[in-house]
């Protein structure tokens, strides 16, 4: 069979086997984040070598600790930098090269979750030990329609951004 999908949003492991998986959804999901964080399209064909595709470029920058350049200047700020440190670090694991790396997709949900919550409560930054035990507390409420200004302010600003195609 032939390997079909939208470039830059491709599983890696689905490229060689022409299997997907579970895992793979959660590859294209974790692109996505990056397209969030970054404003920047999964793939550029004018680019050269590595810098073509968003999620090298990404999993590059992390390992070299240089997130804040990968980051958009429209959402990034000193008040969200911990929050956006979070979600790019959720987008790393999604992006591991082996599907058994990768988180489910309940428990990106459930990260995502923890992290509206934190960013819901104002009063996290003042007592950073209560925000990292609501980071590490299981989610029960993981499909919960609530969603903070802060998350909407980012995620508006991002999908602004996509759409004026930056």
């Amino acid at each position: 069979t032939l390997v079909q999908g939208t470039c830059g949003y491709l599983d890696p492991e689905y490229m060689q086997t022409c299997q997907l998986t579970d895992k793979s959804d959660v590859y294209s999901f974790g692109v996505v984040l990056l397209e969030l964080l970054t404003c920047k399209k999964p793939f550029n064909l004018d680019a050269l070598g590595q810098e073509k595709s968003l999620s090298m470029m990404f999993m590059s920058a992390m390992k070299e600790n240089r997130l804040e350049v990968m980051l958009d200047d429209g959402i990034k700020d000193e008040d969200n930098m911990e929050i956006l440190e979070e979600i790019a670090e959720l987008a790393k694991h999604c992006l591991e090269m082996s599907g058994e790396n990768r988180p489910s997709m309940k428990e990106v949900a459930e990260k995502l979750d923890r992290l509206r919550k934190v960013m819901h409560h104002p009063w996290v930054q003042q007592n950073p030990e209560e925000m990292e035990s609501l980071l590490e507390e299981p989610s029960a409420m993981v499909h919960s329609t609530i969603v903070s200004d802060q998350y909407f302010s980012i995620e508006k600003k991002a999908v602004t951004n996509l759409q004026s195609g930056r």
